[in-house]
Order: C-alpha cells, then sequence, then structure tokens
C-alpha cells in the first residue's frame, strides 16, 4: 500500500502529454536530476508526475541491462499517447479513473474512498478518522495522520478541480478526472455525486467491465455484484441500480457490446464476451475517430 507519495500533486490535465514526450526522448526520464529543467515542472512535480503515471498504468517501472532503471509504456499508455494524449475525450477520463481507483497497492486512499467508504457524504474530519482506522486494520505500517489528510486533500482536489478562463496554457490547474463530475466541490466535506450517463461514457464503462473480468476470471456479473463490488460501476461512478440498468439496456442495444443480460430467478446478470480490455479500448478509439 501507498499513500502520499504524489508529494501534494494531484495529475494535472496536461502532464501526461509531458510525460509521454519526455519518455519517447529519454526512457530513464524520471531518473534524471535535471529533468524538471527540461519538462517545465517544479523538481517536485515531477517526482509526482513519476508516481501517477505508474498510478494510472500507462506506464510501469522496469531495468534495462543499458542504462538502468527506466519507465516503459503499458499497452493503455500506448493507447494514450497515440489516441488521446491531452485527455479530451470522456471515455479516456473514465478509463483512467477505472484503473486508478480499483489500483489498490499504487493508490490506496484513493481505492479506500471509492470502494471501501460507503457513505455519500461526510465532512474533512470524520473521513480523516474513518481513513486511518481502516488502514491501522489493512496495513502492517504506522501512516501518519498528516501523510492521510495531505491524500484527501489531494483527491479531493483530483475530482473537483476545473479549467478557469485565466489560466496559462503552461499552467493549467485542472484535472482530468475533475470532468467525470464524481464529486462536488465542498470545502468542508466530501459530497459523493452521481454523474447522469451522459456525462460518462458507455466505452468506458464497458471497458472497466472487461478489465474487472480479465483481473477476477469471470465472464459475468450480477445486477448486485454492479451495484456493491469494489472495482464496479455502483462503487468507482456512485451509480444507483436504475442508472445501471439503464447502462446495461444500451449495453444490449448496440452491436458493440457482446453482452447478454438475463434474469433468472429473480436474479439479474451480465454474460460478458472474454475480450482483452485494451483491445476493445483501440476499437472503441478508432469508431471514435469516424464519427
Amino acid at each position: 500500500m501507498k499513500f502520499g507519495h504524489h508529494q501534494s500533486f494531484y495529475l494535472r490535465i496536461n502532464w501526461l502529454a509531458k510525460a509521454f514526450k519526455m519518455h519517447k526522448e529519454e526512457p530513464n526520464f524520471f531518473y534524471s536530476d535535471f529533468g524538471f529543467e527540461r519538462i517545465g515542472l517544479g523538481r517536485n512535480m515531477v517526482k509526482a508526475l513519476r508516481y501517477w503515471v505508474v498510478a494510472t498504468s500507462v506506464m510501469k517501472e522496469a531495468k534495462n541491462k543499458d542504462i538502468g532503471s527506466v519507465h516503459e509504456l503499458t499497452p493503455f499508455g500506448q493507447l494514450i499517447m497515440n489516441q488521446d494524449r491531452f485527455i479530451r475525450l470522456p471515455l479516456t477520463s473514465v478509463a483512467l479513473h477505472s484503473l486508478l481507483a480499483s489500483n489498490r497497492e499504487q493508490v490506496t486512499t484513493w481505492y479506500w474512498y471509492f470502494n471501501e467508504y460507503g457513505h455519500r457524504t461526510g465532512s474533512n474530519e470524520d473521513l480523516l478518522r474513518m481513513l486511518d482506522e481502516w488502514v491501522k486494520l489493512h496495513h502492517s505500517r504506522t501512516v501518519s495522520l498528516n501523510t492521510l489528510k495531505r491524500d484527501l486533500d489531494c483527491l479531493k482536489l483530483m475530482y473537483t478541480a476545473q479549467a478557469r478562463i485565466e489560466d496559462d496554457p503552461e499552467e493549467v490547474v485542472a484535472s482530468p478526472l475533475s470532468a467525470l463530475c464524481l464529486l462536488h466541490d465542498s470545502r468542508d466535506q466530501f459530497v459523493k455525486r452521481s454523474p447522469e450517463l451522459a456525462e460518462l461514457d458507455l466505452d468506458g464503462l464497458y471497458f472497466n467491465l472487461l478489465h474487472y473480468c480479465q483481473c477476477h476470471e469471470v465472464n459475468s456479473v450480477t445486477l448486485e455484484e454492479l451495484l456493491v463490488k469494489p472495482g464496479l460501476w455502483g462503487r468507482l461512478f456512485h451509480l444507483s441500480s436504475n442508472q445501471i440498468l439503464e447502462a446495461l439496456e444500451r449495453l444490449q442495444e448496440l452491436p458493440y457490446y457482446p453482452v447478454r443480460f438475463v434474469r433468472t430467478n429473480q436474479l439479474y446478470s451480465l454474460s460478458i464476451e472474454s475480450e482483452d480490455a485494451c483491445s476493445f479500448l483501440r476499437k472503441a478509439y478508432a469508431r471514435k475517430a469516424a464519427y
């Protein structure tokens, strides 16, 4: 489990594009003492970006026999770099959030908030107390309250920081995940928001399903699981059962999603044809480019 590795900097909307550019020029860029001068970010911001590229699953750390420690693009990262490196499409934001918020080991506080914390609203103090209690139960090391508070502060900004007219293009403060509208912008509280389905992307929701099925080696999920299981729609996107049913009906109506929604003995379940999540994502980007 990891806490506080973001240096108190949430992911900005153009940071991944900067990371892709520098990685292409120098795979071991993040290990350079003076790389921050070339990327145009502060030293601690670069440390934060090094953390976020792994936390969002666009890169992974690796060893190169010639130059030592490097970062490598994942198949997901390769897609984002080629198709939407500035995170302009809702599909990309949904996919990034899906991978980030289900990553228990790399982004533990984010995982806890979206998957384990079951309340719709709570004060900053209540969340800090409940997170501290959960960490003490599930983590072998002591984590300071200050570190956990910085995590929660960073999480809130990541899902509420919007672009402003007066922003310098080189100093954009907006987060690529604020467009998902999953949190209300409240100074003293954490307030979950259920976005309209139109604010999400059906391809993104299906990508989440495929990724979940890959990770758990299953090919079906029930309506109840979609609503309450960690890593699925009800938890990650705060969707109600009615919203989930509506999304499932839309999936069945379109030819891009080989699914079958059935009811057996009062149990609703969704059968999903096995497919690599990134392969589907590649096709989804191609469809959007053809519109």
